[in-house]
């Protein structure tokens, strides 16, 4: 595709229905809210909480924007429209571990990408409709920018730089991007994963293996990688190749 058609879809294209921002906006408090639930304090003050969540509201603003304009900018590129979908079942049951576990374990399922051609920019490709394939990777797109992100943003916070913002601004990143690739009906990883179980091991196995290493204080995109290869050469010998 030529620049300027990819950025004609852009300006054209990329937008925020008003259903898509109301469910949005549910979403980000009611996912803020888990997150804010254990604000680390021993005695609890309700200022102390209402600034605390206001700061986390703001994380998972940037998060969700960041996982969003993924999903979105890529289905451009494709020739789709992508478009979030809320999960209340999943949101109703973060609130309940929330509230069960004290905050200690954010269950962070908010909703999935759903997709929809864009007949004027798809004429004469996939013209009978898209395809398992394709809508995986406009799922993919939107953990891994996330996980971009959080290597920026610990990047930054390796300068020096709000230390204390960018490092829980990364965990927030990494932590989403994990739970929208699970293999559940309305994550976005159920898409990656009926398109090709080998591309999901090695997209989930990367975000795990870059957890992995963040916690031993290793940040290398590269060696997250490694790993997700790794784990999809065991996948491949142990299992694919036992079906195929």
């Amino acid at each position: 595709m030529l620049m300027y058609e990819f950025k004609y879809r852009i300006k054209r294209h990329l937008q925020f229905s008003n259903k898509e921002l109301r469910d949005l906006g549910i979403a980000l408090l009611i996912v803020a809210f888990i997150f804010a639930y254990d604000d680390k304090s021993e005695v609890f003050i309700a200022s102390h909480w209402i600034a605390n969540f206001f700061k986390i509201l703001f994380m998972i603003f940037i998060t969700f924007l960041v996982h969003e304009l993924g999903h979105k900018i890529f289905a451009l590129y494709m020739g789709m429209h992508a478009y979030f979908r809320v999960w209340p079942l999943g949101l109703f049951l973060g609130a309940v571990v929330a509230f069960i576990s004290g905050g200690v374990v954010p269950l962070i399922l908010p909703g999935r990408v759903e997709m929809k051609i864009n007949t004027l920019n798809r004429l004469g490709h996939f013209r009978y409709g898209r395809n398992l394939f394709t809508g995986g990777f406009i799922a993919m797109a939107g953990p891994v920018a996330n996980l971009l992100f959080a290597t920026f943003f610990k990047t930054l916070s390796l300068f020096g730089i709000a230390v204390e913002f960018f490092d829980q601004l990364t965990f927030i990143n990494l932590y989403y991007a994990v739970f929208a690739m699970l293999p559940l009906h309305m994550t976005d990883g159920v898409h990656m994963f009926y398109a090709s179980r080998n591309w999901y091991v090695i997209i989930f196995a990367s975000l795990v293996g870059y957890i992995l290493l963040y916690m031993l204080q290793i940040y290398s995109l590269i060696f997250a990688l490694l790993i997700g290869l790794a784990a999809w050469f065991l996948f491949y010998y142990f299992f694919e190749s036992q079906v195929t």
